[in-house]
């Protein structure tokens, strides 16, 4: 019988072994050594959002509108975004990727899909209806993990 111990060492060790690969290859992207984290999601989410401005993005990332205002003046100063006014509001500010930003979006694409390829060989071995278990595994320790990060304040990584 496994206890709880030796699964709680598996788990970490999976995690933690997972987590060093996935940042050894991202040092292979280059946007990923330019821009930070929250750069790379802020692009994401300004491609993917209509009419982003700085209370969705603000929203969409559960952060302030001044941590907003701080990522997106380096986004414009580095090229990758462009602040733009619609004729009928003129008060309001949105942001559009430039080509650099479209560059470093379909880079960030790319390597999510890699990531998806490289992962897809570490569940090869096993068989369908192993993989069905341990998505179902997986998803009920992740509905604890999220119900911590919800007491812990942390709802933005659920």
């Amino acid at each position: 019988m496994v206890r709880d111990e030796e699964l709680s060492r598996i788990f970490n060790r999976v995690s933690e072994r997972h987590h060093l690969i996935k940042t050894m290859e991202e040092k292979k992207f280059k946007f990923m050594r330019e821009n930070t984290f929250m750069e790379v999601h802020c692009i994401d989410f300004i491609e993917k959002m209509q009419d982003a401005n700085v209370s969705k993005l603000a929203n969409a990332f559960q952060v302030t509108k001044g941590a907003i205002s701080k990522v997106t003046k380096r986004l414009v100063e580095t090229g990758a975004i462009e602040r733009y006014q619609k004729p009928d509001n003129r008060k309001e500010v949105y942001f559009k990727l430039t080509d650099t930003g479209r560059e470093i979006y379909l880079e960030h694409e790319r390597m999510h899909q890699t990531r998806i390829e490289r992962d897809s060989e570490f569940f090869s071995p096993l068989s369908e209806e192993e993989k069905s278990r341990l998505y179902e595994t997986l998803n009920k320790i992740y509905g604890q993990i999220a119900e911590e990060l919800k007491k812990l304040g942390l709802d933005n990584y659920i």
